[in-house]
Parts: structure tokens; C-alpha cells; sequence
């Protein structure tokens, strides 16, 4: 292996792998169970609402896959900074400009917030200029506005959550999203199927509730921050005394990862919008697909964000070999956890289905081409951390136009002629997102290969 050098051992090279793997799983696990808590959200939104009517999952994953996720996840983006800026003041123990951090950017999460719903609330007209016939668009259409007057409140939470992460707390998180999802089931229970008197909303019920558990979400996190005597030394209650322009590099990072985002969901909400026009038991299909694959890809976002530290560290300190170590022990790491997990799913996929639905339509669909998707979920998690190792290099530009490329100008057209000129529907789409996950990864690997081959420049 060239690249160790010649003052480095092959007992050297087992020491650094082994520290890093060690690091990767306690870095990761609580990042990864805090986002598996937000995925069991919509996990069990699908399935309850599924097992009411198919044609209710299919309004409910048009609005989502399409329109809400596509805002919740720039928005999501926009924020970004938080968890970095927090985590580097931490580490130096500065506890006051942690502090800050928190506090400055509540305004900004409003705005963002306040924005996103504002731009949803004609969701109707944006569903009729995507091509989806006059009753779906009405349908989705309040159904992502009942949604949308929840943004907010996730973002509120977020901003909290990255806080506490980069404080080292993000057991808080974890054990809110174990409450959050209690109340969701509760109320889902309630107003899906009309139980306990209240009225039978199918999926109108089912916004609703994540709406109201997305503002219980943001209560429970608020308070917690603001009241918690362990949280006194970071000064949170005393204003921030910083004007706009003196974190505008915080900022900066959050709207280089907010175009990032923006293009790859952009490309996967145009998907969902070809699975639209294909028909109702495909769009449902797509849905039911997406919480399939849901965790592993959760598993890998915590993996990627505990990659990212490690690969900071080592490019801190100029040392070429541990940050290609550090690189690569996030993304053989990713293969191994999500690749055992696709197996998994492959072996199970019938009844990890009926977990959602119980239309045999969406099944006969779906399990012909699981190998396809199960494939495209590995390739996909493996891009996503690679994407944030990227970051880890200080690149804030590169990661962004390699998906843009990938997913806005290969992935929507390949799975556009796959589709419908060739006549493979729902195959086609999973076609073309296995070709745009491994393009993605394909260019972000080069990329990465290449930074480790030139000198490192902190």
C-alpha cells in the first residue's frame, strides 16, 4: 500500500484502523439513533396511513416526496453550521460562543421556517404545474400545507438538536424522539381512523398529527435548552452581542450545504412526481420503497457526520495517510453496516412490505425489482458519506456541483427515458436512480482520491 509511506508499519496501519473504527461507532451511534427516531416518525405516518387506503398513502407520499421534503431538507441544510461552529467552540471549551451560536441562529431558524411554510401554502397550484391531475394536486396539496405549518417547528428543533450535539448531548435528542414518537402513534391512532371521538381524516389526520409533534418536538427541545441546569455554563438565556455580518461564515457553509441538499431533492422529488403520472399504486409503491430503505440510510448519514470529525482531525493536522485512513474507514464502514442491512431487507423484503400495506398491487410491484433499489440504497448511503468526507476536507463547493451533475443532469433524465420511452414504468425510475446514486459516488471517490494524493493544506 503506497500511500503509508515508509515511516509507517503495517502494525502502525491495524493501530489507526482499528482507533478509527472504534471512533466511527461512538461517534456515530448517537447521531444515527437520533435520525432513526426521526425516520420511525414517518415510518409509522406510512404505515398506518397505508393501511387505511392506498389511495390516501399515495396523496399523503406525493406531498411529502415532493414538495415538504424538498423544503424541510434545504432548510435543514441552511442550518448545517450550527452543529460545526458549536462543536469547534466546544472543543477549545469556549463555552460562551457555543452558547452564542445557539442563540444567534434562533431568528434565522424562524425566518427559514416562516419562509418554507409561506412557499408551500399554494402547494395545490405547485402540484398542477408538476404535471399531477386536478384531484391528486387539491388532495396533496392541503395535505402539504396542514404539513408545512410544522416546518417551523422542525426546524426549531434542529437548530436545538445540532447544539446539543456539538456539546456532546445528543442523548437528549435521542430520548425526545422517543417521546415524540409516542405522541405521534397516539395521535395518528386518533385522527387516521377516527378513534376515541375524533374525526376519521386519513391522511389529512396524519398531517396533522406530525404537525402538532413537530411543535412538541421544538416545546420539549426549547425548554430544555433554556432551563437545564447542566446547560448554565454555555450563557444561552444572555444575548448572542454579535451583529449579522460577524458569523457570516457559519452562513456561508450552510448555503453551500443547503444547494447540496436542494439538487439531490430536487432530483428525488422529481421521481416522485414521474411516479405520479404513472399512476396511483406506483406513486404508493415509491412511497412504501423510501421507508424500506428509510434506516439504512439514516444509519449512514450518522456514520458520514462522525467520518467528517475524523477526517477534520487528520487534515487539521496535515497528516495525508490517517485522513485517507479516516476517509476510508467511514465509507468501508458504511458498505459493511447498510450492505448487511440490504441483505436483510433482500431476504425480507415481502414482509417488511406488509408492514406498510397490505395492497398486493404495491407488493407484486415492488418485489421484482428490490434488488434494484436495495442496490441503489448501498450505492446511495456510500455517496452520502463520501459527500461529507469531502466536507471534512474543507471542500464546501465540490460536493455540491458532483450531485448536481449526478442527480439534476443524469439521474432525472435516465430514469425520464427509462420510464416512459422504453416503457419500464416503475422499474425504469429505479433504473435511473441506480444510475445516478453510482455516478455520484463514482465522481466523489475520484475527488476524494485525488485530495489524498496532494499535499494537505489546513
Amino acid at each position: 500500500m503506497s500511500f503509508l509511506g515508509q515511516n509507517h508499519s503495517t502494525a502502525w496501519l491495524k493501530t489507526r484502523l482499528k482507533r478509527h473504527f472504534s471512533e466511527l461507532a461512538r461517534l456515530a451511534l448517537p447521531a444515527v439513533m437520533m435520525r432513526i427516531g426521526l425516520m420511525a416518525i414517518a415510518m409509522v405516518d406510512t404505515a398506518m396511513v397505508g393501511h387505511y387506503a392506498t389511495q390516501h398513502l399515495a396523496w399523503l407520499n406525493l406531498a411529502n416526496q415532493s414538495l415538504i421534503m424538498f423544503v424541510l431538507v434545504v432548510g435543514l441544510g441552511l442550518l448545517s453550521g450550527i452543529l460545526f461552529y458549536t462543536s469547534n467552540a466546544f472543543g477549545i471549551d469556549d463555552f460562551r460562543e457555543a452558547g452564542r451560536v445557539w442563540r444567534r441562529t434562533l431568528p434565522f431558524t424562524l425566518a427559514i421556517g416562516a419562509a418554507a411554510a409561506l412557499i408551500l401554502l399554494p402547494s395545490a397550484y405547485w402540484l398542477t404545474l408538476l404535471g399531477q391531475n386536478t384531484s391528486d394536486a387539491k388532495a396533496s396539496g392541503w395535505i402539504a400545507v396542514i404539513l408545512a405549518l410544522g416546518l417551523p417547528g422542525h426546524l426549531l428543533f434542529v437548530n436545538c438538536t445540532m447544539f446539543l450535539e456539538g456539546i456532546k448531548r445528543a442523548d437528549v435528542g435521542f430520548y425526545m424522539m422517543l417521546a415524540a414518537n409516542l405522541v405521534n402513534l397516539i395521535l395518528n391512532y386518533a385522527l387516521i381512523f377516527g378513534n376515541w371521538g375524533m374525526p376519521e381524516m386519513g391522511a389529512e389526520g396524519s398531517a396533522w398529527a406530525s404537525t402538532g409533534v413537530r411543535w412538541f418536538m421544538a416545546a420539549s427541545a426549547l425548554a430544555f435548552v433554556w432551563w437545564a441546569p447542566s446547560l448554565k455554563k454555555y450563557h444561552v438565556r444572555k444575548p448572542h452581542g454579535q451583529a449579522y455580518k460577524d458569523w457570516a461564515d457559519q452562513r456561508q457553509m450552510g448555503y453551500a450545504s443547503g444547494v447540496s441538499l436542494a439538487a439531490e431533492v430536487a432530483a428525488f422529488g422529481g421521481l416522485a412526481i414521474f411516479a405520479g403520472w404513472l399512476g396511483t399504486v406506483p406513486l404508493a409503491a415509491y412511497g412504501v420503497m423510501f421507508q424500506l430503505v428509510g434506516i439504512p440510510l439514516m444509519v449512514s448519514i450518522g456514520i458520514g457526520i462522525a467520518t467528517t470529525v475524523r477526517v477534520g482531525i487528520s487534515f487539521a493536522r496535515r497528516d495525508r495517510t490517517d485522513t485517507m485512513l479516516a476517509s476510508l474507514s467511514g465509507i468501508l464502514l458504511t458498505f459493511a453496516l447498510v450492505g448487511g442491512l440490504g441483505i436483510i431487507i433482500f431476504f425480507n423484503t415481502e414482509s417488511l412490505m406488509r408492514i406498510f400495506t397490505n395492497d398486493e398491487r404495491i407488493i407484486l410491484v415492488l418485489l421484482p425489482i428490490s434488488s434494484i433499489f436495495i442496490l441503489s440504497m448501498l450505492f446511495d448511503a456510500s455517496q452520502m458519506v463520501a459527500s461529507l468526507v469531502l466536507r471534512g476536507f474543507k471542500e464546501t463547493w465540490w460536493p455540491t456541483y458532483l450531485q448536481t451533475i449526478s442527480f439534476v443532469f443524469i439521474m432525472l433524465p435516465a430514469c425520464y427515458y427509462f420510464a416512459f420511452p422504453l416503457g419500464l414504468g416503475l422499474k425504469g425510475l429505479m433504473l435511473g436512480m441506480l444510475t445516478g446514486v453510482c455516478t455520484a459516488w463514482t465522481l466523489q471517490i475520484t475527488r476524494l482520491i485525488w485530495l489524498v494524493r496532494r499535499p494537505l493544506i489546513s
